[in-house]
């Protein structure tokens, strides 16, 4: 087991099914953070085999599940892993370029020190940025068999590797990175009779070199332990907590950080603009504040001041997962695409309401400045001066 590092928190793995290797880490998966009101259904949407099914307490994983990782690929918060995606180390000073292939395709025909993989449909965009920071001054090419189209972890015209090598593509872009060193699909078309029908067991799998069998042994070795930074201190403290878990900061949004701040050390471009984020908030908001509660990452919280409740926001957390949108009644919260100058290095504030015990009912209510009322009192004023007006008219 990994040595305890307080920098760090551990996250551990559960598997989904008895002797099947696909984990999940239920306090990252958004449906089981907050059941009945997350949205999210990446993973069972990808799933070229039907086999992943989310319910309101739990993720259900079917017999037929061929391994491919999709499921793991989709998901914006890491909460599924499966072996064989852990990126090794690589040698930098090969002028040749690393290729990524399929474990399908027998080992003598990948190229020598080569990154093998279960499946390029389960390369997230965080796992391939990862690669081009390990590949350094190396080009990165993944491999198209041809297979992809007659594969049970495929079945599609596209391949499935091209959304996330698109958006890793562009991230990556935006470091400043010299276009042909961008991540590519490169067809290399293998004649179909040499596809086996399944995807090899992780412990089948070959590698052509003693570096790339210590990196799969260790890539093994340390699935059922990944980790992540713990949320900063400071305001933590003084975090009002939402449907009974903690904030915890994705795993894939840390492989992208991470990574793109490697790639675009050289060119000071550490932070691509269009990876954030920014929430704003109309008058509509009521001071409910259920879209801080089911923020998974912590990027959305409440905060107590004194005898006011303020709503903070911090970019660097936010995974674009929408949650926030879906879930506030009023329809007063939009994630939109970043278009900050500049990043702040710290959560901005967004609303701030305060306790008050209203004159007229005697009630307490969390109102915005200027309100001497309660939202019920103001409404029955409102309810009032309509019924007034219809009766006598505006008085004009």
């Amino acid at each position: 087991m990994a040595s305890q590092n307080p920098a760090s928190v551990e996250l551990k793995y559960v598997p989904l099914r008895e002797n099947h290797p696909l984990g999940l880490l239920e306090d990252a998966c958004l449906p089981l953070r907050a059941p009945r009101y997350a949205t999210c259904r990446a993973c069972e949407s990808v799933c070229p085999a039907k086999a992943i099914h989310v319910g309101e307490t739990e993720i259900q994983l079917d017999e037929n599940c061929v391994r491919c990782g999709r499921c793991a690929a989709a998901c914006p918060m890491g909460a599924l892993w499966l072996p064989g995606f852990s990126v090794p180390d690589v040698p930098q000073e090969n002028a040749l370029p690393l290729c990524v292939d399929c474990w399908k395709v027998p080992g003598k025909l990948s190229p020598e020190e080569s990154v093998r993989v279960p499946c390029l449909g389960g390369l997230s965009p965080g796992r391939i940025v990862e690669l081009v920071a390990m590949a350094g001054a190396r080009s990165l090419e993944l491999f198209d068999r041809g297979w992809c189209s007659g594969c049970n972890a495929g079945g599609t015209p596209e391949h499935p590797v091209c959304a996330s090598l698109d958006l890793a593509r562009s991230l990556i872009g935006a470091t400043g990175l010299e276009t042909d060193r961008l991540p590519r699909l490169r067809n290399r078309y293998l004649p179909p009779d040499l596809m086996p029908t399944a995807i090899p067991e992780p412990a089948t799998e070959t590698r052509m070199s003693r570096r790339g069998f210590f990196s799969a042994f260790t890539a093994r070795a340390v699935g059922a332990i990944d980790k992540v930074k713990p949320l900063a201190p400071g305001l933590e403290a003084l975090r009002r907590r939402g449907f009974e878990r903690e904030p915890l900061p994705s795993r894939e949004r840390e492989r992208l950080l991470r990574g793109l701040g490697l790639i675009g050390k050289p060119a000071g471009v550490t932070q691509p603009p269009k990876l954030f984020y920014r929430v704003e908030i109309s008058d509509a908001c009521n001071g409910q504040h259920l879209c801080a509660s089911i923020c998974p990452t912590g990027a959305l919280g409440v905060f107590d001041q004194g005898n006011r409740a303020e709503l903070m926001f911090d970019t660097r957390l936010c995974i674009g997962c929408n949650e926030c949108h879906f879930i506030c009644p009023s329809g007063a919260l939009s994630v939109l695409p970043n278009s900050y100058d500049a990043l702040p290095d710290h959560p901005v504030r967004l609303t701030s309401f305060g306790g008050n015990i209203c004159p007229e009912c005697g009630q307490a209510y969390i109102g915005k400045a200027g309100e001497d009322i309660c939202p019920q009192c103001q409404k029955r004023h409102h309810l009032a001066s309509s019924a007034f007006i219809s009766l006598f008219g505006s008085g004009r």
